[in-house]
């Protein structure tokens, strides 16, 4: 395997180094929306739209039992971004520590209530019954890897918080090259197809999760774990949490709020669902530009913030901005004008779920503003809003879509009126998030920054 290449977010040219840095976050987000595309290819291709459905209603799902405590896991990075340009070596250690064994207690819990509720919570969500056993069935096995899943965004949050960004992409990429393969074997062999898919994407899973504990105890870094010297500190916890709780309940809430839009767009029938997750993978490709240099300001601002570089935090900031917003708009530009060609691939012979898949699509050309909102938003945190966030987020977007969907959306019973309201509250966001930026910002040029 290659040799990484360290990126120190505290000196060096500032634009190169964030290029560098962001560069392997971007393409890790993209192999894995890529490969998440392959299983819904293979499904369309190797069974029918009913599999797709059925893989497509637990999207939502997922991303709200599992995703939620991977927003502990930013917690984590906030922390030791700032530890490690202040250079505190006992502080880096302890949480290090304890947040990978937070991540496996974390993760037991998760597979624990998905596994057991799953049927629950998909009779809430409208699933149809078309799909629903389907459904139920890959939340089980998906939701079973889960301990796996939280240690390597843990493993992963600490390893790009200590500059390097290269080795969880390589891991991601082999991790999703064992899901393709497997992906194609054991739909061959099995003839429960969203099984087949299901399993191939845990196995990926547990194979990059393996590969970043390996990483983690022989990185030659500050961030390296030592097995016989790992102990749980509840000072470390209590960090962790004060700045991932915020971002927990955040991460809760889109997906609530996602889960009530999931319910109305089943009702819609299983070509809506289809064509809705198909939409949601191309426009996670979107996300995979504006959260990688969200990220990456988060690093580069708190390293930075630790070791007093004011001015370098700063310049990181505003290049952060610009270029989560520039390519935002040129992407979503670009994914409208090819949207059927990528859609006659992952829907195969459902006209009816391209169609919705293409309006869902429509709304990626205002998707400059969730660049915005996605740096402002890590920006926030790292200076100390977490509470500002999940509260922002609480009302931007779970109140707003409640709101919609009880009272727009009788009026205008249509696919199309689901979709405004995700653009709706990207666009409220914004000027929210403005608007607590200056005030966090002032604060800082006043000395105020909050103490970690």
């Amino acid at each position: 395997m290659q040799k990484s290449q360290k990126i120190d977010a505290t000196k060096g040219p500032l634009l190169r180094s964030l290029l560098l840095y962001a560069i392997p976050l971007i393409l890790s987000t993209l192999v894995q929306c890529l490969f998440n595309s392959v299983d819904l290819i293979v499904l369309a291709n190797m069974a029918d739209s009913g599999a797709v459905a059925s893989v497509g209603a637990t999207s939502t799902i997922i991303h709200l039992i599992v995703n939620a405590f991977i927003g502990i896991s930013a917690g984590s990075k906030i922390i030791l971004a700032r530890y490690l340009g202040a250079n505190e070596e006992e502080k880096i250690r302890s949480t290090v520590n304890t947040a990978l064994l937070s991540s496996i207690l974390f993760g037991i819990a998760v597979a624990v209530f998905g596994i057991i509720f799953a049927p629950d919570i998909l009779r809430l969500s409208h699933c149809p019954d078309d799909c629903f056993d389907g459904a139920v069935l890959y939340i089980r096995i998906y939701i079973a890897a889960a301990p796996f899943v939280l240690f390597y965004n843990f493993g992963a949050a600490i390893i790009t918080a200590a500059g390097d960004t290269q080795r969880p992409f390589s891991y991601i990429t082999a991790g999703g090259i064992l899901n393709v393969f497997l992906n194609i074997i054991l739909c061959l062999l099995l003839p429960q197809k969203v099984a087949a898919v299901a399993i191939a994407t845990a196995a990926a899973q547990i194979l990059s999760a393996v590969l970043i504990g390996i990483r983690l105890c022989r990185i030659k870094s500050n961030v390296r774990v030592i097995l016989s010297q790992v102990r749980w500190s509840f000072a470390a916890f209590w960090k962790i949490l004060r700045f991932g709780l915020p971002l927990f309940f955040s991460q809760i809430l889109f997906p609530l709020a996602n889960l009530q839009m999931q319910t109305a767009i089943n009702d819609f029938g299983v070509s809506a669902i289809a064509g809705n997750s198909a939409a949601t993978t191309l426009e996670s490709m979107v996300g995979a530009f504006t959260n990688a240099f969200a990220t990456t300001a988060t690093v580069f601002i708190g390293q930075n913030l630790g070791a007093k570089n004011l001015p370098r935090a700063k310049k990181s900031f505003f290049h952060c901005l610009w270029l989560a917003c520039a390519i935002g708009l040129i992407i979503g530009v670009f994914l409208n004008l090819t949207a059927r060609f990528w859609f006659s691939f992952m829907l195969a012979d459902d006209p009816e779920a391209i169609e919705y898949a293409v309006i869902r699509l429509r709304f990626l050309l205002i998707y400059w503003a969730v660049g915005i909102d996605c740096v402002l938003m890590n920006t926030i945190q790292t200076l100390g809003g977490t509470l500002f966030s999940a509260l922002n987020s609480a009302v931007c977007v779970f109140v707003l879509r409640i709101l919609w969907l009880k009272f727009i959306f009788p009026l205008y019973p249509t696919f199309f009126c689901i979709t405004v309201c995700f653009m709706a509250s990207w666009i409220v966001m914004l000027f929210t998030n403005t608007a607590a930026f200056l005030y966090y910002n002032n604060r800082l040029r006043k000395g105020k920054l909050a103490d970690i």
